[in-house]
C-alpha cells in the first residue's frame, strides 16, 4: 500500500457522545465530530464523499453505534475508519474497555455503554485492507490489547490503533477549550500539517508529533498500535509541505494567493466548531429566553455566511494549486438542471427549456455549483429562463441564464469574474461574497468549457456556459440538432 486512501472504497463512522444523564458533559465533543468531519470530507485530504462519512452524534442507545460500524465495515474495501470521542468506562467485573453513550452508568456499564469488543469484531471481518481506529476517552489504551485475551485487534494485519491515553489513564477535555486534547492535536495536524516533513503524512509520523506536543504540554500522552507497519504508509496529504524554491523569487501574486490560502485553513478549524455549537443552539431555541432568540438566529446565520466564505475561499486555493478534482460521468444534462433546481426549491421559479436526451461527459458536482450560482444570481434579478442546447461547429454544449434585471453595468462587465467582484456595489452586504462567480468560472475551466456574460438587447444580463461536447451516438447527435 503505497497510494493514499482511495475515498470511494473507504468508510469512516465518527462517533460523538457528548451529553450524559450520569456523567459530566463533554461540549467540546460537538466540536470535534464537526471539525473532523469538515476535514476528512474535503478535498486537501481525503475528498470522501458525504454518505461515506456517519457522524453518530449523542446516541442513546449501543445499537445505534454497532450498526453504523457495522455496515461501514461491509462496504469499506480500502479503509475503515472508527472514532469515539466521550467517556470511556471499565467494566468493574470484567476490566473491560466501554465507550459511554448518553444513559450510561458507571457501576452498570454492560448494558448501557458500548462494549469495545462490538467495535473489533466488524472491524475483524471487513475486506478493509486499512483499519484505524481512534479513541479519544480515558483508558482508551485498553483497546491496544495489553488487557485482553486472545486475538485482538491489534494482532490484525493492517491494523492501527491510536488512543487517547494509557490504559489506567485519564484522557483531558480541558473545560473552555474548543476540543479535547487529543483531537485538538490531530486536528491540528490533519489541517495544518507538518512544516519540513514531506509531501505525504504517515499514521506514525501524526502520532509522534501529537505525543511530542502533548507531553511538552504535559497532556496525557496518546498510545499507539501498528500492525504489518500500516503506520509507516502514506496516509493524508502534508498541508505544510513546500516544493524546494526560493522565496525571494515568488512573484507576489502567488505570496498574495498562498497568504489568502493559509488564512482561510486557520479559519476553517474555529468555524466549523462554532458553526456546530450555533446548530446545536438553534435546535433549542424554543427553550431560551425570548429575549436572546434574535441574538442566537443572527450568530447562527452569521457563523453559516462565514464558514461558506471561507469554503469558497479554500476552493479557489485549490484552484490556485492545481489540487480541484475533477470527477467525470456521462449524466443526461436536462436532468441535472431539474435536480439542481428541486434542490434549491427554485422549480416554480424558472422556465425550463431542455431537449432531451442530452447526455453529456461532466463532473455533476461542479456543474451544479455552477447552475447554482447562475441561477441564484438570476433569480435576484427578476424571472429566470435556462436553455440548454447543442451547436454543431464546434460540438459543444450551451446552457444560458437569462434574467430581467438592469444588467450589468459596463464598468463591471469585463470584470464580472474577478474575485471580491460584485454588480451591485451598493450592495456590500448582499447575500454573495463577490468569490461566487469566480468559482463558477474555475470550475468550468476545469471541464475544458468557459462563462461567458453579456447584457441582452432587451434589458437583464445572460450568462452562457461553454462544456466542449463529445458525441458517441452521431445519428442521436444529429436528431437533437433538428
Amino acid at each position: 500500500m503505497t497510494a493514499l486512501p482511495d475515498p470511494d472504497r473507504s468508510r469512516v463512522v465518527l462517533v460523538g457522545a457528548s451529553r450524559f444523564a450520569q456523567l459530566a458533559e463533554l461540549p467540546a465533543v460537538i466540536a470535534n465530530i464537526a471539525v473532523l468531519q469538515e476535514i476528512l470530507t474535503s478535498e486537501e485530504v481525503w475528498g470522501l464523499p458525504s454518505d461515506h462519512c456517519t457522524v453518530v452524534r449523542d446516541p442513546h442507545g449501543p445499537r445505534a453505534v454497532s450498526q453504523a460500524v457495522k455496515q461501514a465495515a461491509r462496504e469499506a474495501t480500502d479503509t475503515l475508519f472508527f472514532y469515539y470521542a466521550g467517556h470511556g468506562l471499565i467494566d468493574p467485573g470484567t476490566g473491560e474497555l466501554y465507550l459511554a453513550l448518553h444513559d450510561s452508568h458507571v457501576q452498570e456499564v454492560y448494558d448501557s455503554a458500548v462494549p469495545y469488543e462490538w467495535i473489533r469484531r466488524p472491524f475483524q471481518t471487513s475486506r478493509a485492507v486499512r483499519r484505524v481506529v481512534v479513541l479519544d476517552c480515558c483508558y482508551s489504551g485498553r483497546m491496544l490489547g495489553a488487557m485482553s485475551e486472545g486475538l485482538g485487534l491489534a494482532e490484525i494485519d493492517g491494523t492501527y490503533l491510536l488512543a487517547a491515553a494509557a490504559e489506567n489513564a485519564l484522557a483531558l477535555g480541558p473545560p473552555g477549550d474548543r476540543h479535547t486534547a487529543f483531537t485538538g492535536e490531530l486536528v491540528a495536524l490533519l489541517d495544518r500539517g507538518v512544516p519540513g516533513a514531506g509531501e505525504l503524512l504517515t499514521l506514525n509520523e501524526i502520532y509522534e508529533r501529537m505525543r511530542s506536543s502533548l507531553r511538552a504540554a504535559e497532556r496525557p500522552e496518546p498510545q499507539c498500535r501498528d500492525r504489518n507497519s500500516l503506520g509507516a504508509v502514506p496516509f493524508v496529504p502534508n498541508p505544510a509541505y513546500e516544493p524546494t524554491a526560493d522565496a525571494a523569487e515568488e512573484a507576489p501574486e502567488s505570496r498574495m494567493r498562498r497568504f489568502v490560502a493559509d488564512m482561510a485553513h486557520e479559519l476553517r478549524t474555529p468555524l466549523t466548531a462554532i458553526t456546530a455549537v450555533t446548530e446545536v443552539l438553534e435546535e433549542k431555541v424554543d427553550q431560551l429566553d425570548p429575549v436572546i432568540r434574535p441574538a442566537v438566529g443572527m450568530v447562527t446565520a452569521e457563523s453559516r455566511r462565514l464558514h461558506d466564505l471561507v469554503e469558497d475561499m479554500l476552493e479557489l486555493a485549490r484552484f490556485d494549486a492545481g489540487t480541484a478534482k475533477l470527477l467525470t460521468e456521462e449524466v443526461d444534462i436536462a436532468k441535472e438542471v431539474a435536480a439542481c433546481l428541486k434542490a434549491h426549491e427554485w422549480t416554480d421559479l424558472v422556465t425550463l427549456d431542455a431537449p432531451r436526451p442530452i447526455r453529456a461527459q461532466v463532473d455533476p458536482r461542479r456543474l451544479d455549483v455552477i447552475l447554482a450560482e447562475l441561477i441564484g444570481n438570476a433569480l435576484r434579478h427578476g424571472g429566470v429562463p435556462v436553455t440548454v442546447s447543442l451547436t454543431s461547429r464546434p460540438a459543444e454544449l450551451l446552457i444560458e441564464v437569462s434574467d430581467s434585471g438592469s444588467g450589468i453595468p459596463k464598468s463591471t462587465l469585463p470584470y464580472i469574474f474577478n474575485r471580491f467582484v460584485k454588480a451591485d456595489s451598493r450592495r456590500p452586504r448582499s447575500e454573495g461574497s463577490g468569490l461566487g462567480l469566480s468559482i463558477a468560472q474555475e470550475s468550468a475551466h476545469l471541464m475544458g468549457g468557459d462563462i461567458r456574460a453579456a447584457n441582452r438587447a432587451e434589458g437583464g444580463a445572460m450568462f452562457t456556459l461553454h462544456l466542449p461536447f463529445q458525441r458517441h451516438d452521431n445519428q442521436a447527435s444529429e436528431a437533437i440538432l433538428k
